[in-house]
This record gives structure tokens, sequence and C-alpha cells, in this order.
């Protein structure tokens, strides 16, 4: 018999004896052969299901596995400083440090000075009474605290970990709570202790010049995040750097470490200017508003051959440190100040912040005449040899006139002759004489009408009118520099294409980018826009305006043994009944070969008679006569007197030509008839720029009000007057006679 056989008779006789014992034999074997199949019916189901909750949890320890290294090739990084920053226990910020300003020479115009907050940490202050009370008393000691307070601010927020209790402290405000700190803390008799305060490091941007180059610098946020006008603003993104931050928190091992991100500094900006050249064009600006005054005095030097701004300001002025000081250069009283509205303070600000040299527009006047005339030299429309006669004015209608600044006329003059006396008869007949086609294409060539492209912010773009809106009286009036509207820095980079051989380079104020370690990130090189006119033309005009200064008189800007060209302007502003007027002059040297161009702007020259005087030609030549011994340029004439002999080194020519009222250089009193200045009217009664002046108020035909010198009431002076008999000799208080339709 096999084993198994026995075994299952085995098992069934232990059974029976079972039941025999109990005495119930069916029943019992009947529920223990169920009970078995039970059991292994439910074996063999926990066994399928836990092969396949394994088989699950296999699948989902893969799953998880490739997507942790997924994780951890492709975010492994960004999911890090998640962690990090949910293990953050405090951070901070490192303050970058704005990048500095200089001039062209490495003259600090604008840095950064550390400053440092007071910083509590009321958690530990408060951590035991050898902490708390040695500290407060410190706090008090060195800084004058309200002790009350302090205990309130610990009581009111005990868990606290930072409070900027102090702003920008200086560093020995600073050193000194540090140095009683130590030596307390030092002190191993005694169980006071100090803590819970500490110092957070800013910068504070300051301008060590204070009001110098205000308009070009601007000024910026106190945290050095943002610029306001000037290079400030422009080059922001340059200046501006990148804050860093330190992170402290808790690793795996629960221990606190830090980590540090360095900050970024900003770039700094080396400008153009040449901070004594600037110094010495403000001293002068000062001066004449001192004496003087204005509404606005401006000037600006330049490199004519790379459009280099060397110079730039204008009066008023404000404090960099203060810009919010109105009061700084004297234009504005206290008592004004306090008796402005908020709205009125505002107007004021922002007037006070606007460059004047690229942010106003004017009427130029008489010095667009030279662009005028080299438009139609460049078309072939001009001859130097060309002649034009004036009468005095030109009749355009019965009873209506445009007259010239001398209404007995200057007679017969040629191309270099109509600068010189700056005639506007003769520029009337040559703008006829070009036509409006050719004067409308030269105004863009010569950048009017755009901006210029220089390197700051909310420059302007001037109005000019379409040559198919162009009227007759327009091309007339718009041919002597009336009825347009430029910027200073428009018709300056105009006139140094004039004088450099017709290049016009686009006007900027920085030479250079450097980075924080002193390497050079970016140099500014010149940048020749197009070309404007020819060589021929350039020389031309600046033989013509070279003449025009020897022949000046008896504002001359003429300096013995010097040569200097220019012209006279002189634009008046709407409404023209009120004669206000803005004069200006451009000038340069050496004039064979210029390396220097100034442009002189005074708008609204405090005196009765703002169109005389030559007062822009009376600055020009202080500014030059400060400017050439800095510069340590040398003679480029042989004598020491200009070509006609009537001023000397000892004898300025202003005081030579004006000696008891008469004319030295030909025996005539200014009221002789004569043209002393080119233009300009030495008795008050006209225009020293070319006879702009007016109290006209009427409209011209295309609508707008009449230009500069438009006198729409048949020759009559501002008070009413009649002009004198015969009008030999005299000189018109407006170019516009009759009715103005």
């Amino acid at each position: 018999m096999k084993r198994s056989q026995r075994n299952r008779k085995r098992r069934n006789g232990n059974y029976r004896e079972d039941y025999d014992r109990d005495g119930a034999d069916g029943p019992r074997r009947e529920e223990a052969v169920h009970r078995d199949k039970a059991q292994k019916h439910f074996l063999r189901h926990m066994k399928k299901k836990l092969a396949l909750t394994f088989l699950l949890v296999a699948l989902v320890l893969i799953g998880l596995s490739v997507a942790v290294g997924f994780i951890g090739k492709e975010k492994g990084e960004e999911y890090g400083q998640r962690v990090l920053a949910q293990q953050t226990v405090s951070s901070g910020t490192i303050p970058f440090r704005r990048g500095e300003i200089t001039d062209r020479n490495g003259t600090v115009l604008a840095t950064n000075e550390p400053v440092y907050n007071l910083i509590l940490d009321p958690s530990v202050i408060g951590s035991g009474e050898n902490v708390k009370g040695p500290t407060l008393d410190l706090l008090v000691e060195c800084y004058g605290y309200d002790r009350a307070e302090l205990e309130k601010l610990m009581t009111d927020q005990p868990n606290s970990r930072y409070i900027r209790y102090a702003l920008w402290m200086s560093e020995e405000e600073r050193d000194r709570f540090l140095a009683r700190e130590t030596e307390i803390n030092d002190n191993l008799e005694i169980k006071d202790k100090i803590d819970g305060v500490w110092f957070e490091t800013e910068y504070k941007r300051i301008y060590p010049y204070s009001t110098l180059a205000c308009d070009l610098i601007g000024f910026s946020s106190k945290d050095g995040v943002s610029g306001s006008y000037g290079l400030e603003q422009y080059y922001n993104d340059r200046l501006a750097g990148i804050s860093g931050r330190t992170y402290q928190y808790i690793n795996e091992d629960s221990e606190a470490e830090q980590v540090i991100r360095d900050a970024v500094d900003g770039q700094t900006i080396v400008s153009t200017i040449d901070v004594n050249l600037q110094t010495i064009v403000e001293e002068q600006i000062r001066k004449f508003n001192e004496e003087i005054g204005s509404k606005n005095t401006a000037v600006v030097v330049m490199n004519p051959n790379n459009g280099e701004v060397l110079a730039m300001a204008s009066y008023p002025y404000f404090d960099l440190n203060d810009p919010s000081d109105l009061t700084v250069s004297g234009y504005y009283t206290e008592e004004a100040v306090a008796a402005m509205s908020e709205q009125e303070r505002k107007d004021a600000l922002a007037g006070l912040w606007a460059n004047y040299v690229t942010q106003s527009l004017y009427e130029p006047g008489s010095t667009a005449k030279p662009l005028t005339i080299a438009a139609g030299l460049e078309e072939g429309k001009l001859a130097e040899s060309n002649t034009y006669y004036c009468d005095g004015g030109w009749d355009y209608a019965e009873g209506k006139r445009i007259s010239c600044h001398r209404l007995s006329g200057h007679g017969e003059l040629d191309l270099e002759g109509a600068i010189v006396e700056s005639c506007n008869d003769a520029l009337i007949q040559i703008g006829q004489q070009i036509g409006k086609e050719v004067f409308c294409k030269y105004q863009p060539i010569f950048g009017l009408g755009s901006r210029t492209g220089i390197d700051l912010p909310g420059e302007e773009n001037g109005i000019l009118k379409k040559e198919e809106d162009m009227s007759e009286i327009d091309l007339v009036t718009n041919s002597f520099g009336q009825n347009f509207d430029a910027t200073v820095i428009q018709m300056a980079a105009a006139h140094c294409s004039l004088i450099n051989g017709g290049h016009y380079y686009t006007p900027h104020v920085v030479k250079e980018i450097r980075n924080p370690d002193g390497s050079v990130a970016e140099t500014m090189d010149k940048t020749l826009v197009r070309e404007t006119i020819s060589e021929s033309t350039s020389e031309f005009l600046k033989k013509a305006m070279t003449a025009m200064v020897d022949e000046q008189r008896p504002w001359s800007t003429a300096i013995p043994g010097y040569e200097i060209g220019g012209k006279t302007g002189t634009a008046e502003k709407l409404p023209r009944k009120d004669r206000k007027y803005v004069v200006s002059f451009t000038s340069f040297l050496p004039a064979s070969d210029p390396e220097y161009f100034m442009m002189v702007v005074i708008d609204e020259p405090n005196v009765e008679d703002q169109s005389t005087g030559g007062h822009a030609t009376n600055l020009t030549r202080s500014l030059w006569e400060a400017i050439i011994p800095y510069l340590n340029l040398f003679p480029t004439r042989d004598t020491g007197e200009t070509p006609d002999g009537e001023a000397s080194p000892e004898t300025p020519a202003e005081t030579a030509n004006q000696t008891n009222g008469e004319n030295p250089g030909n025996g005539e009193g200014p009221a002789s008839g004569e043209n002393p200045a080119g233009g300009e009217d030495p008795v008050g009664n006209g225009d020293p720029a070319g006879g702009e002046t007016a109290a006209g108020n009427e409209e011209p035909g295309n609508g707008e009000e009449p230009a500069n010198g438009e006198n729409p009431v048949g020759g009559e002076t501002p008070s009413g007057e009649a002009p004198p008999d015969g009008e030999d000799g005299a000189y018109s208080n407006g170019i516009f006679q009759g009715d103005f339709e």
C-alpha cells in the first residue's frame, strides 16, 4: 500500500475515532471537510492578491524612479530653490552700487555713499533681562531714543526678527553703537550682553558738484533703482545694477547655513563733458543773470567735428542733491514758493528739471539765414556772385509790407553781405529764388523738424511747414527764420555741419561706458548721419560768418588775435502782441578750421526792450574770453587788432565802439542809419539780429499768428509813435507793416 493511501486511511480513522467519541459522526465530518476546503480557497485567493499588489507596487516604484530621475535632470535647480525657500529661516538684500557718472577726464559727477539702516530683532532682544535692559539702554544712550517707545515695540512684536527702526545713518553714527557694543560684550565681569541690533548697508546717491550740469546729469531715486531726467534716466539700465541676496536656512542636519548671492554693481558712464569748461559756462551764465537776468539762459559748447557736447547748461538750475528745492538758483523766492498751490509747485518743478537745450521749442530767427543760403548754393539756385537790392522791405500787397530792420535799405548786397548785414529783404529774395521745394527739402537735411538723436530723454521734434501747405508768405518768413520751431540742439547740430565741411554728426553726451572693474564695455564713437552741404559751400559760409563778427558794432564778439565766426538771431515769441523775445548767437573758432562751436540762447532777457542790447553777443564774448585761456588756444591772427582796427587788448570792442555813443569805425552814430552790428540796433529801437521784432498780433494768411517782428499797424513804434521822418536811418520795430492777411 502506498504511503499516501495509508496516511489518508489514518486520517479517516482519526476522524472516525473523534466522531465515535462525540457520538455524532456524520455532521462533524462534513463540517471538517467544508472547513478544509475554505482554507485552501482562501490561501489561493490571498496568493493572487499579494502577487497583484506586489506587481502594482513595483510598477509604481519604477515609475517614481523614472520621474525623480527626469525631475533631477531637467528641473533639479528649480526644485532645489523651492526646497531652499521652504527651509529659509531669514533672508536679506545685498544692495548694488549704482554706476558713477564722470566727466571726460574721470572727474566724478555722480557717485554713491554708504548709509546704514538700524535693524532691531525683538525675538533676540527679549530673550533675557541681561540682554533686553542693556541693549535698550545703549540705544537710548547712543541715539536718544524714547525708552518707553522701545519697550512698547518689544512688547507689541515680541516674535519679530526684522524691524527697520532708523534709516540712512552715517558711518559715524553706526560706529558709535558698535564700539560701545564691543566694549560691553567683551567685559567678562558683567552679565550684560548687547544683542539683537544690527546695521543694514545701503547706498545713497550723491552729486559732489551739487548744481553743476544738473540739466544734463539728472537725478536718481534714493535707492538708486531708477533715474529721472538727464543721463540718470537715459542710461538707467546701464547705471542700475542687480541686488544680491542672503539666505539663512536649516540643512538636513538641522544646522543653520547661509547662501550668499552677490550683488552686481552698475556700469560707469563717462560723459563728453569737461567739468572745467562746464564750470566756466555756468559761472558766466550766473553772472549774466545777476546783472540782467532772464526767463532762461542756455549755452551749449560742442566739438563740431564729432558731435561731442563739451558743456551744456541753462538757467535756472537746481540742486541735484535736493532737486525739489525751487529756491536754489534764486529764480523763485521762498515767499513765492510758499504761495504756490500743489499743482503750481509741480509745474514749476517740471519746468526747472526740463533741459531747455533739448526740450524747448523756439523760432530761431536770423541764425537760420545761413541754412537758407546753403540750400540755394547746394542746388545751384544761388551763386556767390549774386547780388540783391534792399530798399528797406518787400511789398506783397497794396499797403502790406515786410520790412528789413533798416527801413532806408541796405542798397546792393552780395550773398556774403546778406549774411553780414542780416538783411531780411535780401533773404526774402533768396527764398523766392530757391523756391519752396528746395527750401522744404533742406530743412530735414539740416536736422530740423525731427529729433537729433542726442542721448538725453524727452527731446522735442520741432515744427515745420510741409511743402504742400506752404504759402508764399510762409516761404518768405521761413527764409529768415520765422514761423517754424526748432530746439537749441537742432540748430547747434545744423550749424556744426555748416562749418565742418558738411558732415552732420549725431550730438552725444556720453563718451564710453565702463564695467565695475574699470574695463571698457562700450565706446560711443562719432556717428555720421549724412552729408548736408559741400566743402565749397561750407568754406563760403565760414568766410561770411567770420566777416559778420569782424564787422559787428557796437556789441562785438571779436577778440583781438582770434578768428571767430558767428551769426545773430532774434525770435519773437507767441503771442506777438506781448513783444517777448528769445535772442541768440552762434559762434565758432578758429573760424578757418573750427575746433569749438558755441550757441548762446537767452529767453526773455529782463530788460524793457528785449530785442535790443546785444545780450547774446555780449555773453558770447565773455564766454570766449574765459574759455580761450583754459583751452590754451593760441592766436590765429598776427595782429592784436580786429581787421578794421577798432579794438585792442586793453580796450574791449564793445567799450571802444560805444564811446560817447559814436561808432569809431566810420564816425557815424548808431542813429545815422548805418547797421552797426550786422542787423543789430544799438539805440534800442530795432532788432539786434536782423530786425525780427514786432508788436503785431494779427493772423497771417495761413491762419497762424504773424512771425517774429510782424507789425501790422503801419510801422508804428510800440508806443504808437510814428517812425522818424523819411525813415532814412530809422529802425523798424516790426517787420510786417500794414494789415496782414
